[in-house]
């Protein structure tokens, strides 16, 4: 499997508070990995040495102490439940009608290109290869979440930080191209920051920008209306950004795109966790949106009522809904989700489509005669979510209930369609469960580092090798924590998000950004706000007990002490930790897409990050007066020197790229199979001249001309041998 070389990852070196909890995990999940010493068996036929093997758990219930490994086999997204208008409800008996004509709903509307105004653009456009985008083409954003609204529009801008003499003179990108819109990336394009010595994060800076590899969405235009044949009628403008010679091209995001096999097990969703645990069938925010509402009919009357909705668990379905609506994702400016259920639901399913005979899904819908998705709404959901006879007001316009709860449906059928998405039979999944041989001796040596000296598992742990999943589900009260930080300040955090100084503060604030009502996206600062004695929108129960560093040296804690009001927090530039399974596959890595390959990587993390500046003053701080928080430095404690040896690193690699790999994944086998889709692959031209759509030209802006390549469709066996399995970002270069 040598064709697996790179890794995703956001921190492979972070502090967490104590160990996995076990406590509510299926029992096939107390088989841990411990470090252990090789002992003598029969030698690796291809090394020629000793494999190791892994000691068997001992038999306690007790959690750790320590962070550590567990296998995802029999980890499962739990169903959503919560209330609506105050009365308790739960997902199968309120809303779903039939769990499998959901899932089926679900899987087609994520790879439909109808979705996008533009009947081009799926949710699955920007996830389609092992859940994540290998596009290389017109990919780049040139930094739009800097707070410095000077910035946002330049492409290529070095690097630059207050009181930080590091800035270039250059304006290029690594490779000497032009960069920006429609610019096809190379592999000497990364890593995005290079320094004059690889383990000295404050040597000379040999080239570093602020652009971000993002993915490409839509053209910028404004919404009039739907029910044109297969696209929303939509009025085009000129961009100032994304343009070649005044002719648009595609917007790219200003993040890179994580996978989504495994998404519907994260708490929170998206880098800065604003895709909300609570799904409020209306838009990502949960309890947040004042608008957010679903209508129900309670009787024959034919009325349907607005309701309010609260479904936990159910962050999978928040993010669902979040890119359709997005001017820059898919949506022309100004579409409601009501809009994209005014053109679709009347529509036949994948319509423009190709579905494989054996697909595990859809296999159903592959022969000449599809149903409509109004068909398979009132196949998957309770009659009194469509059944009424009487439009319903929303935002000042009349809709059918059914368009008016499209989101409701969107985001539900999505959600359950990705809880089938779990990729649970990677090699560490098997040798987790006793197999020594699913691993060789290499691959265990990068196991025990990833638990040991490299401290991935720090950030990294539990099933879903993410501590932003499972375990802050089982464990809600810690999803605040207290810890001492790099600067030796205690500090108070987000469980699962961290400040590993991929790039100075002030050019992204992550989960330390607010919302559009002015809430902010961090728990540690609504936390900080309830002790104010105000409320907050995200419910919030925080156990002092479970602080890494406790509120006093009391033994037994004392669980009614409370933070003082106006705490330290460090949530400025912290992220949301990605799973590192499969991380081969869906390069690029970090929010930003700064690195294309596993050893770009561990480069950074060998070096204790890409921060300038000393621990207690460095690019990771940052001054944010409207929070009260003044901080020089924001970073995470664990951030700091490896020394990892090549041997190390080789040996981290090979674990990572071969041991967290599920092989259906790389063969797109069930329940990764899917349907064809034209993918937007930049524009016919380059980033000097692109060629203009004809009938664009009645239009204020002119368009440029895709240039698409296809994905064919595969069934549930898989990828052909002649196709061989996905491949990394890097060779896509």
């Amino acid at each position: 499997m040598n064709y697996l070389i790179s890794l995703r990852t956001l921190s492979l070196a972070c502090a967490v508070a104590g160990g996995l909890v076990a406590t509510g995990l299926p029992s096939s999940n107390a088989f841990a990995a411990k470090v252990v010493t090789p002992v003598a068996k029969a030698p690796d036929p291809v090394t020629k040495a000793p494999d190791p093997v892994v000691e068997p758990p001992d038999p306690v219930t007790t959690v750790p102490d320590l962070p550590t490994l567990r296998t995802l086999k029999g980890v499962f997204a739990p169903d959503p439940s919560g209330t609506e208008g105050g009365r308790k409800v739960d997902l199968m008996s309120d809303y779903v009608l039939n769990r499998d004509a959901a899932i089926r709903l679900g899987k087609a509307l994520f790879w439909d290109m109808d979705v996008g105004s533009d009947g081009v653009t799926a949710c699955a456009t920007c996830h389609f290869h092992a859940g994540a985008d290998h596009r290389v083409t017109n990919q780049i954003n040139p930094g739009q979440a800097n707070t410095n609204p000077n910035l946002v529009m330049l492409f290529n801008k070095p690097f630059a930080a207050a009181n930080i003499p590091a800035d270039l003179p250059s304006y290029t990108t690594r490779s000497g191209g032009k960069g920006g819109p429609n610019y096809t990336l190379k592999k000497t394009d990364f890593p995005t920051h290079v320094l004059a010595d690889p383990l000295d994060r404050n040597s000379a800076i040999l080239y570093s920008t602020d652009d971000v590899i993002g993915s490409q969405g839509v053209f910028d235009a404004n919404f009039v209306k739907p029910r044109q044949s297969r696209f929303d009628k939509c009025t085009q403008q000129p961009d100032g950004i994304f343009q070649v010679n005044n002719i648009n091209v595609r917007r790219s995001t200003g993040r890179n795109a994580p996978t989504v096999i495994n998404a519907a097990l994260n708490v929170r969703n998206f880098w800065d966790g604003r895709a909300n645990n609570v799904f409020n069938g209306f838009s990502p925010f949960g309890n947040r949106d004042p608008d957010a509402g679903i209508f129900v009919t309670s009787d024959r009357s034919g009325v349907a009522t607005k309701v309010r909705l609260a479904l936990n668990d159910a962050s999978a379905a928040s993010q669902a809904v979040g890119p359709p609506g997005s001017g820059v994702e898919m949506s022309c400016g100004g579409r409601t989700f009501a809009d994209i259920g005014r053109r679709l639901l009347d529509g036949l399913v994948l319509n423009h489509q190709r579905i494989a005979g054996s697909d595990s899904v859809l296999s159903s819908l592959s022969g000449a005669r599809r149903p409509t998705y109004r068909d398979m709404v009132k196949a998957a959901f309770q009659p009194r979510l469509w059944n009424a006879t009487q439009q319903v007001s929303l935002g000042g316009a009349a809709y059918t209930q059914t368009e008016a709860n499209f989101p409701l449906f969107f985001g539900l059928a999505i959600q359950l369609y990705e809880s089938t998405l779990i990729s649970d039979q990677a090699p560490l999944d098997a040798y987790l469960q006793g197999n020594t041989q699913a691993m060789n001796a290499q691959q265990v040596q990068g196991m025990n580092l990833f638990i040991g000296k490299g401290k991935c598992v720090s950030c990294h742990g539990g099933p879903e090798l993410t501590n932003a999943a499972t375990r802050l589900r089982l464990e809600p009260r810690e999803r605040v924590e207290r810890m001492l930080m790099a600067d030796n300040l205690i500090t108070l955090y987000d469980n699962g998000f961290y400040n590993t100084g991929v790039r100075p503060t002030s050019e992204d604030l992550g989960v330390g950004g607010s919302d559009a009502w002015g809430n902010p996206l961090s728990f540690t600062r609504q936390y900080n706000t309830q002790l104010q004695g105000n409320s907050v929108p995200d419910p919030l129960d925080v156990d002092v007990c479970k602080f890494e560093v406790p509120l006093s040296a009391a033994i037994p804690c004392d669980a009614t002490l409370k933070p003082n009001v106006g705490f330290r927090d460090s949530v400025d530039g912290a992220f949301k930790t990605p799973t590192l399974r499969n991380i081969a596959l869906t390069g690029p890595y970090f929010h930003n897409g700064s690195r294309s390959t596993l050893q770009q990587v561990m480069e950074f993390y060998n070096r204790g990050g890409d921060r300038r500046g000393q621990d207690a003053s460095n690019t990771s701080g940052f001054d944010h007066p409207t929070v009260n928080q003044h901080n020089s430095s924001n970073l995470d404690a664990e951030m700091s020197p490896l020394n990892l040896t090549a041997d190390e690193i080789n040996a981290l690699v090979k674990f990572m790229e071969v041991g967290l790999t599920d092989p259906r994944v790389a063969w797109e086998q069930a329940p990764f199979d899917h349907p064809s889709l034209i993918l937007p692959q930049g524009h016919i031209g380059n980033e000097n001249a692109v060629f203009a759509r004809p009938f664009d030209i009645r239009f204020p802006a002119s368009r440029a001309i895709d240039a698409e390549t296809v994905l064919l469709p595969v069934g549930a066996e898989g990828r052909r041998p002649s196709e061989g399995p996905l491949k990394p970002f890097a060779n896509d270069l």
